[in-house]
């Protein structure tokens, strides 16, 4: 079925009129400057020696291309039957498994409204689209590693973080309701 008004399927352009109300993310922090708010602190790395990191997901499949988190796994607690470790490695899993999801979604939308062109970092302006990423680590700074270091200002945040919003509903409606 086309939409009378430009030729574009209804689904189509229900996303996309979706994708045109970006919401506004409010006033930062009360006794915070907007500036302080989006400034990158000094991010301590977090100790993962103790911990078994995993580059490879065991439960989920990765999309070609897509951004990888290291996954940090626990060791086994003494009171923890294999199922219960399973499960917790599973869910541990599926939370970095996430968060790759969200990154991927992110650069690709950041390339599309043209955010590597003024991105911070080199490497997103050299390759023509955003490729780069924070520390995975680095949570000193909203939204966090999820989001590429172009998103450093709330307009650029809104953008993005919407962009992905909709995209993700998107999978899920597809999905019939299931997470992507």
């Amino acid at each position: 079925m086309k939409s009378p008004a430009d030729g574009t399927p209804l689904p189509d352009r229900r996303w996309l009129e979706r994708l045109a109300a970006v919401p506004g993310l409010g006033a930062p922090p009360e006794g915070m400057s907007e500036e302080e708010c989006w400034s990158p602190k000094p991010c301590e790395p977090a100790d993962w020696s103790d911990l078994l990191v995993a580059d490879r997901y065991e439960h989920f499949e990765m999309p070609p291309g897509c951004p990888r988190f290291r996954v940090p796994h626990a060791p086994r607690a003494p009171w923890q039957s294999e199922a219960q470790y399973e499960a917790d490695r599973r869910s541990t899993e599926q939370f970095y498994f996430a968060l790759s999801i969200c990154l991927g979604i992110a650069q690709q939308a950041a390339t599309v409204v043209g955010l590597h062109r003024s991105c911070p970092r080199n490497p997103c302006r050299r390759a023509g689209q955003c490729v780069s990423r924070r520390a995975e680590d680095d949570w000193t700074v909203f939204p966090g590693p999820m989001l590429p270091p172009c998103c450093n200002d709330r307009a650029r945040t809104e953008l993005v973080r919407h962009m992905v919003n909709v995209k993700l509903e998107q999978i899920r409606e597809e999905r019939g309701g299931e997470e992507p």
